[in-house]
Formats: C-alpha cells, structure tokens, sequence
C-alpha cells in the first residue's frame, strides 16, 4: 500500500486526515515507498485516497471515505465510508473516526 492523494477542502481537517492514515497503518496492510518498491509489487499495491468533510452547522455530520486504488491500473478495488453526528463538531469526528476503524479493521483486519 502507498498513501495516495488525500483531499478535504478544509486544512482544518488535516488532523483528521492524519489519524485516517494512522488507521490504515494498524490495519494488515503494509506501507512501502514507491521510490524503493520491486516492479513485482505493481499488481498488488493499493493506494488510498482520503477524503474528509465535516459540515460546521448545529446538527452537522462528518464523512470520511477511503477510495483504494490498484496502483497499476488505477481501478478503484474497494470504498470504505464511514460518518458521525454527535453535539459537537469534534465529537462528529471521533464517532466517523471509531466507525471507520472498525470497517478497516472488518475488511483488512488488524496487526497483531
């Protein structure tokens, strides 16, 4: 897997940005750099791109999905959604934070 474009349209958002790729990195997925990956793991890299939006009104939700691509072909494989709505923005954020952890960790499991 390499990390690939990431988007939220807001960089007050980039700290939410941050702790999506850190739940990627706990799943069994494992990073490499393209500067240094063997032609060989072209048919087996994924990169996901992040998108974050959290709406700032009383009632507001927060959305994240993970679209991962097959670096080779640029085919989307997978999309991973998840979304929050709680009293606060930040408590918006932790809800779709928990929910899409747990899917990640559904699809891709953990590392032990």
């Amino acid at each position: 897997m390499s990390f690939g474009k990431e988007q939220t349209g807001d960089r007050e958002l980039d700290d939410v940005m941050l702790l999506v790729q850190n739940e990627i990195a706990n799943t069994k997925l494992q990073p490499i750099s393209l500067a240094y990956a063997p032609d060989d793991y072209l048919g087996y890299t994924l990169t996901p791109h992040i998108n974050v939006k959290s709406e700032k009104w009383d009632g507001g939700h927060t959305y994240i999905t993970i679209t991962f691509y097959d670096l080779y072909t640029d085919q989307s494989v997978a999309v991973v959604k998840s979304s929050g709505i709680g009293l606060s923005i930040s408590q918006d954020q932790k809800l779709a934070l928990g929910a899409i952890r747990k899917k990640l960790q559904t699809i891709f499991s953990k590392k032990e």
